[in-house]
C-alpha cells in the first residue's frame, strides 16, 4: 500500500511540474487568467502530493 501512495505522490509531483509549466507559457502568451489558474492548479496538486507522504500524527 505505501509503494501505491508513493507512486501516486510522484505522479502529482509531475503533474503539478505541467501546470506550472503550462501556466509559465500561457504567461509569456500573456493570457494572464489562464495561466494563473494553471499555477494554482499547480499549487493544488504539490500540496496534495505532500500531504499523500506527510507522516500522520501518532505514528511513528
Amino acid at each position: 500500500m505505501t509503494r501505491f501512495v508513493d507512486m501516486l505522490s510522484v505522479l502529482l509531483l509531475v503533474l503539478a511540474v505541467v501546470a506550472f509549466a503550462v501556466g509559465l507559457n500561457l504567461l509569456a502568451d500573456r493570457r494572464d487568467l489562464l495561466a494563473l489558474y494553471w499555477v494554482v492548479v499547480g499549487l493544488a496538486t504539490l500540496r496534495a502530493a505532500t500531504q499523500l507522504l506527510r507522516p500522520k500524527a501518532g505514528t511513528r
